[in-house]
Order: C-alpha cells, then sequence, then structure tokens
C-alpha cells in the first residue's frame, strides 16, 4: 500500500495483517505444507454468525497475531442461510467427517 494511502493507524495494521496471512491463503505452499490455510474473514461475516460464537471459538496466539476459530457450527451457519450448492455440500462433509 502506498504510503501517502496510510492515513489512519488501524490501516497498517489490517495491511501488515492481510500481507502476512497472503502466503497462507488456500491453495499456498503454507497450505500444502500445514495441511491449513487462512481465511480472513470480514466484519460482516462475523455479524451473521450466532450469538455467542466467540465464547465457542478456539483461540491461540502467535507473537502479535491473534488467531481465531470460530467452532464448525457458528461458520456453518451463514452458509446455511444462504443454501447455495456449495455452502451444502461443505455442511455435508463437515456431517461426514463428524465435526457438525
Amino acid at each position: 500500500m502506498p504510503r501517502r494511502e496510510l492515513s489512519r493507524p488501524q490501516q497498517i495494521v489490517d495491511w501488515l495483517v492481510a500481507w502476512m496471512c497472503y502466503d497462507a491463503l488456500i491453495g499456498s505452499e503454507f497450505e500444502r505444507t500445514h495441511g491449513w490455510h487462512v481465511n480472513l474473514l470480514p466484519t460482516s461475516v462475523l455479524k451473521e454468525f450466532p450469538e455467542g460464537w466467540e465464547g465457542r471459538a478456539a483461540r491461540r496466539i502467535y507473537g502479535n497475531i491473534t488467531v481465531v476459530v470460530p467452532a464448525p457450527g457458528d461458520i456453518l451457519a451463514p452458509k446455511l442461510r444462504r443454501n447455495e450448492p456449495r455452502d451444502r455440500a461443505h455442511a455435508e462433509w463437515a456431517k461426514q467427517v463428524g465435526i457438525a
């Protein structure tokens, strides 16, 4: 991000988190090595999670970054409301592997 566009401290934090997580997105070398990926969720998606989701989420701190992993049922809730074929397939897979 060009320096002239950074006018608020939160912009810098947001940009750094996005930059660090970019290397761990779906299909990345990180995912191939470690078996998981980073999916940055915007606030608008978090607002669609069921009430109390934060209390059910797992948290782990890596240096200055806190990773928050919502419970499977909380992740599936907005998908099931959207009800697209890919969302139904995701829910079915979660049931088959025993996480939902």
